[in-house]
């Protein structure tokens, strides 16, 4: 017969393998329905009115020309980089993603001394659908998925704003992709 703590050591044990033969849950596994395999992406449509009038309530709007197809082929390259679903054309994908860029937008974060800026936020805001193809069942929506960064003037992390688009748009295609494959 068993003492006490050594029962205890052999339940701990048992705990402990049970534990490690279901694992914790995590899967690379798509959540996304069995029968779609393929999505397109189609190209996305920038409606950023920069024709609007300043106001004390309404700043200047920024954009940065041609950065929907920096959007466009950055989602393409993360769903390539995924692997989870193949990038198709529009007649023979499952699914398709299709998005508009609402906002290009570059807000002071930080001043010097001397009230020089010293740090922006970069965002670049979409809204994005993602459907099945032959249905148009919406899969997931977002009206106002936004990809961000931040990025220094001057100093050691100083980097230009071109290099921080980049890394905004790169973060903006990674929540997409991460949003349709990972559906919660």
């Amino acid at each position: 017969m068993k003492t006490g703590s050594e029962l205890i050591r052999s339940l701990v044990l048992s705990l402990c393998v049970v534990m490690l033969g279901t694992g914790c849950g995590y899967t690379t596994k798509s959540n996304l329905p069995e029968h779609i395999k393929t999505i397109h992406v189609e190209p996305v449509k920038n409606t950023i009115d920069l024709s609007t009038e300043v106001s004390d309530k309404e700043r200047f709007r920024v954009y940065r020309p041609g950065v929907e197809v920096d959007i466009t082929n950055a989602i393409i390259n993360r769903f390539v980089f995924d692997g989870n679903l193949k990038i198709a054309s529009a007649d023979k994908a499952n699914a398709v993603v299709e998005s508009k860029l609402l906002d290009y937008r570059r807000d002071t974060l930080r001043y010097s001394a001397g009230d020089d800026i010293q740090e922006y936020r970069l965002s670049i805001v979409l809204d994005v659908s993602v459907y099945e193809a032959g249905t148009h069942k919406m899969i997931w929506q977002d009206a106002a998925l936004t990809g961000d960064t931040s990025f220094f003037l001057s100093g050691s992390r100083a980097v230009s704003e071109d290099v921080a688009a980049a890394k905004a748009v790169e973060d903006v295609a990674r929540r997409v992709v991460e949003k349709t494959i990972e559906i919660w």
